[in-house]
């Protein structure tokens, strides 16, 4: 990365305020914010430029005046162009991170005229312009770094004569959002999506067959009704060649994919069932219906309803690693409690004893820094147990044990043993669970496979041996994911998605995972002070 010349940068961007005052600024070469950056300012680039993640734009334009124009976001921050975007050049865009929330937008009343290639390298990007106004003048490239959807706000944004790729790496997407499109052509270069988003909704694009598409990838239409929706290539049955329409598929609500057929006119519909070829694990209706069985736990509820077995007085800890530290799922536990038909009200204390970093001896012993709340010191598992006055205690550990190799099988089932005995020593109730994933691939394929299968049956064989409460979680996590990671392509392969389902990084959980840890650790604690009450009455 260059310096940033100050002088420099008083000479190579014009910048006009909102107010039409014209100063001049300088960005030549320079990877990062403009500094003399001003909301809703119009800038004419002389020279090609990066606005890294720290620019907003606004209502301003852009004179490409021949040159290049990055906006990238280094992560997804949102971000406007609400002027016109003129002259000759290109542009590439790194739109929002999380949809809805972050997306960039292209607004604004005048068209963008700039001659050149919009690329939308990853996220997501909102054309928002009048209908029949255009956001993409020219041809338009969705993807080149990773995810990356552009999203219609209103009809016809995209110029009748550009030339649409979809080109990843990873999954790119055209959504319609419900509304009509027309364009000139369409490459396919990586997995792709189109959503029609509601009906009705059209797409008609031009006569693609000469163009040269990766007939390794496929592009799945969403969102498809027969009669509400259309889907047009060209003006005859020849708008693709029969190579091209094989990688055509449709999806429907309830996840089934159908082959696409295509009639004398262009028109391109859903056809007949495509079936999974050769897939990793039974992904038939019936198998997913048993599997879901494992995942579909009203744990919180059970625990907090009128019959629930919780106790007014009782403390609960729970002690783990970061997953626990983060205080995710606790903290839905916790609240469950406090709005229960059969808990409200109650005195019942829950104390995190995550310690951010932990292996399961670690956890055993104690850590002179990273419990919870923050960075805090934290003493042994016993020390703990006794000084909290712990009556129940859930044990979430050994994904560290897996992750980073910290200490052989052999020492971590020594370390689950240990701590089932101080547990009993302290005459506190224990439920243990088993790790859950490092990676999200329902196939087994992940990087620590089967090493973390081995780890997670030395916690069943531990439960079972001393009669502890276990909580599966990888039976349940593995089960949720074959269930909601697995998407079926027009070529009857998988795809499945490494993160982003249970967890934002194949190891931390998402919302989701923690509703799903919430539910399952919550039925565990159920199970175990109801057969402790069962006991007690014998």
């Amino acid at each position: 990365m260059k310096q940033i010349n100050q002088s420099a940068i008083l000479t190579t961007i014009s910048l006009l305020s909102a107010a039409g005052l014209a100063c001049a600024t300088d960005v030549i070469d320079v990877n990062g914010v403009d500094p003399a950056y001003v909301a809703d300012a119009s800038y004419k680039l002389v020279g090609d430029t990066t606005f890294d993640y720290k620019w907003r734009g606004g209502a301003g334009g852009i004179d490409l005046n021949g040159h290049a124009f990055v906006s990238d976001t280094g992560g997804g921050n949102r971000r406007i162009i609400g002027g016109a975007i003129t002259g000759t050049g290109t542009v590439a865009w790194s739109g929002g991170g999380v949809p809805q929330v972050d997306n960039s937008i292209l607004s604004g009343d005048q068209p963008n005229t700039f001659k050149g290639t919009f690329t939308l390298l990853n996220g997501v990007l909102d054309l928002d312009k009048p209908a029949g106004v255009d956001a993409i003048p020219g041809d338009l490239i969705i993807g080149s770094k990773g995810n990356a959807m552009v999203k219609l706000m209103k009809s016809n944004q995209i110029n009748d004569a550009s030339n649409v790729t979809l080109g990843g790496p990873e999954i790119s997407w055209l959504n319609l959002n419900g509304h009509d499109e027309t364009i000139a052509s369409l490459t396919v270069m990586a997995h792709a999506v189109i959503d029609m988003g509601g009906e009705p909704s059209a797409l008609a694009i031009g006569d693609s067959s000469a163009c040269q598409w990766d007939l390794t990838k496929t592009v799945t239409i969403s969102g498809f009704k027969a009669g509400k929706n259309q889907l047009v290539f060209g003006k005859h049955a020849k708008g693709l060649t029969p190579e091209q329409l094989a990688r055509v598929g449709f999806d429907d609500p309830a996840g089934m994919l159908y082959t696409a057929n295509m009639d004398s006119n262009g028109q391109v519909t859903p056809a007949a069932p495509v079936k999974a070829v050769n897939p990793p694990f039974e992904v038939s209706p019936t198998a997913a219906k048993e599997r879901a069985k494992f995942y579909e736990v009203p744990g919180l509820a059970a625990l907090t309803d009128k019959h629930s077995p919780l106790k007014d007085g009782l403390t609960i800890g729970f002690f783990g690693d970061s997953i626990t530290w983060q205080n995710g799922y606790v903290g839905m536990i916790g609240q469950a409690i406090k709005d229960g038909e059969g808990t409200k009200g109650m005195t019942i204390k829950l104390v995190n004893r995550g310690i951010n970093g932990a292996d399961a001896a670690g956890l055993l012993k104690g850590s002179q820094g990273g419990g919870y709340p923050g960075n805090t010191p934290q003493q042994s598992l016993a020390d703990v147990l006794v000084a909290d006055k712990v009556d129940l205690a859930v044990v979430f550990i050994g994904i560290n044990d897996v992750w980073f190799g910290k200490g052989p099988a052999d020492d971590y089932e020594k370390s689950l043993r240990e701590m089932v005995a101080t547990a009993k020593a302290a005459k506190t109730t224990l439920v243990l669970t088993t790790v859950t994933v490092q990676g999200e691939l329902p196939d087994g394929k992940n990087g620590n496979d089967p090493k973390i299968e081995i780890f997670a049956e030395i916690a069943r064989k531990v439960a079972k041996d001393t009669g502890t409460t276990l909580v599966d979680l990888r039976k349940a996590y593995i089960a949720y994911l074959q269930n909601h990671n697995a998407k079926l392509r027009i070529d009857g392969s998988l795809y499945l998605k490494p993160a982003g389902i249970l967890t934002y990084d194949g190891v931390h959980p998402s919302a989701t995972g923690n509703t799903l840890l919430a539910n399952l650790i919550g039925d565990g604690i159920f199970r175990a002070l109801s057969k402790q009450q069962v006991r007690g009455a014998e």
